[in-house]
């Protein structure tokens, strides 16, 4: 393996992402599975905030003056509505942190809403909950920043099952450093990695699509327009999360894209819902751009407001793909 394992860097990804999968696993096995409502209307679960502050909490110890970029905080939990679910988020927290206080739970947390500096984290501590309240496919997500470029992600896929070569056993966990490929391993067991690689087709009519599961984060009658255009007959694969990316990596699946709605134009991607995934694509071969068909911008904090939209292929059917979308928003 090309990777050192015994990076610093690479040890506490890896940790991070394997305790969010063992948090996760156990909040879904519980027979109610709390959500709440953010103000988009999205669910976030206490998982969610038990993943993020191991996640802080780890990465205080092994690197104190980083930044983490990620998706939740703990303004509820530190509300007086919130102190139950502060006590029950600590019960999953205190697994991997036995004398975590509530108030160190809530600061581990909102290490996730420091500014994106020069070199810093990003996480999504549960890709894709509505996935992972209906029992599909969700994602641990992490990546690691340097000066605006990719240099690592692990993603955690518990409900995804390994290569063949690994047995096909459920639960992934994958690993990108950048210039050194894509491996995966399963979550659980020998630590054996093998190299992900994406698919070699090159008949685009042939091609498989990847797609949401959610509505609201596709357009039916768009991606029908495209695969019209690019000669594709086969309906896409609709998946949760950041495990479409992996996917696509492990040779899945050619291509992923997320287009603009004609209703919100101005809508851009947070970078914890793309950088992770994006690094593993691209270390597996593949090829990752805007809409434009340009590098995505990772150096402009949460939001990604200069990188319009999401393709993803694997490599060889790129441009095929920007063209096809072009002429979607032009007809």
């Amino acid at each position: 393996m090309k990777i050192d394992l015994d990076s610093p860097e690479v040890r506490f990804a890896l940790s991070a992402v394997r305790a969010g999968a063992v948090i996760a696993r156990r909040v879904r096995s519980e027979p109610h599975v709390r959500s709440l409502s953010k103000s988009d209307n999205s669910p976030v679960t206490l998982a969610d905030m038990a993943i993020q502050a191991v996640a802080g909490a780890l990465l205080e110890k092994s690197f104190p003056k980083s930044a983490l970029v990620a998706e939740e905080n703990a303004e509820w939990l530190r509300s007086s509505g919130g102190r139950a679910d502060l006590e029950k988020a600590g019960e999953y927290v205190r697994v991997f942190c036995p004398h975590a206080s509530a108030k160190e739970i809530c600061d581990w947390i909102d290490r996730g809403g420091a500014a994106a500096g020069r070199t810093f984290w990003t996480l999504d501590p549960i890709d894709g909950t509505r996935g992972f309240l209906r029992g599909g496919q969700y994602v641990t997500a992490l990546a690691l920043i340097r000066e605006g470029i990719l240099e690592m992600a692990a993603v955690g896929c518990p409900n995804l099952k390994t290569p063949e070569a690994l047995g096909q056993h459920q639960g992934l966990l994958v690993l990108a450093v950048r210039g050194k490929g894509c491996w995966g391993t399963a979550l659980e067991g020998e630590d054996r990695w093998v190299p992900l690689n994406v698919s070699d087709c090159k008949d685009i009519t042939r091609a498989r699509i990847l797609d949401s599961m959610e509505s609201g984060h596709r357009s039916a009658e768009k991606g029908n327009n495209v695969r019209k255009i690019l000669g594709i007959a086969a309906e896409p694969l609709p998946l949760d999360s950041q495990a479409k990316h992996v996917v696509l990596a492990m040779g899945g699946a050619e291509i992923f894209f997320r287009a603009l709605s004609k209703d919100h134009p101005g809508h851009r991607e947070k970078i914890w819902d793309v950088a992770p995934g994006a690094l593993v694509i691209e270390e597996a071969g593949g090829r990752v751009t805007d809409l434009r068909g340009k590098p995505i911008d990772y150096g402009c904090g949460a939001t990604l407001v200069n990188s319009p939209g999401f393709v993803a292929t694997n490599g060889f059917f790129h441009e095929s793909v920007l063209k096809a979308l072009s002429k979607e928003v032009a007809a």
